[in-house]
């Protein structure tokens, strides 16, 4: 995560900050460069919803809110791809990004949401200018979506549980389907779950409905452990095999229900 994408977190959410738990990413194997530029990448007909399963669960409200952060994942990760000058941001600041909006349009026009369609085309005409004018449309939108976010008012400590582990099983099943004999295959799908993964750590580490309370330590470490699973925007020659990062996941759950 970027300390942009922190500070935004932090301001919007009122999010009080304490002593982060972070652990060091222990590569599979020192074998091979760190990071690669992506080889095989998804037909554009991909759809990010495939794996979907958890929202279903939610109520109105925080199916809403999850699929906010969902774009808002997109978006962190098409600019740390614009910022690295790799190629892949147009996608994830396009189909994706086009899908999840459409998917609850109605909530966002029903709650006269700051984030509008708008910005979906400010978002593809960017594309055709400077990468600082990009920039700052992603920007725009991002803070439209945090100041959406907020709209929905304040969220108890199961809230936030769920949408974590909404996040969470969609990342983690993302990443299964990206990874065959510890190798990336797809790289979207490794990246849309990267942006998940960073989206559900965000709101374990700094949310003030979790932090303090008994047992937050623990889930912390459990997501960190998980988001290891990305170490960084451009997945690695070698990468964790999925049922290691599954497992992963039932601990935080288990975490979770620590905490509920």
């Amino acid at each position: 995560m970027t300390l942009a994408d922190t500070v935004r977190w932090l301001v919007v959410w009122s999010f009080a900050l304490g002593n982060a738990i972070a652990l060091p990413w222990h590569a599979p194997s020192a074998a091979g460069p760190a990071e690669r530029a992506p080889q095989i990448v998804a037909a554009d007909s991909e759809s990010v919803d495939a794996q979907d399963t958890s929202a279903g669960q939610l109520d109105a409200t925080d199916a809403y809110r999850l699929a906010i952060l969902k774009m808002k994942g997109q978006l962190s990760v098409a600019r740390a791809l614009l910022q690295m000058h790799a190629p892949g941001a147009a996608y994830h600041m396009q189909q994706p990004m086009e899908e999840i909006f459409r998917s609850a349009e109605p909530e966002f026009t029903q709650r006269d949401a700051p984030f509008t369609a708008d910005f979906l085309e400010q978002l593809e005409f960017a594309l055709e200018g400077d990468a600082a004018t990009t920039l700052a449309t992603m920007e725009a939108a991002s803070n439209a979506l945090d100041g959406s976010f907020a709209q929905t008012g304040a969220m108890d400590a199961g809230s936030v549980l769920d949408l974590v582990e909404a996040l969470l099983r969609e990342a983690v099943a993302n990443y299964a389907e990206a990874v065959i004999d510890n190798e990336v295959v797809n790289v979207r799908q490794y990246q849309n779950g990267r942006g998940l993964a960073t989206e559900a750590e965000a709101l374990v580490r700094y949310h003030t409905r979790l932090k303090g309370r008994r047992g937050h330590d623990e889930l912390l470490k459990a997501v960190v452990l998980i988001r290891q699973a990305w170490p960084g925007v451009i997945p690695p020659a070698i990468v964790f095999d999925p049922p290691s990062v599954a497992g992963r996941l039932e601990e935080a759950v288990a975490a979770m229900e620590e905490l509920r």
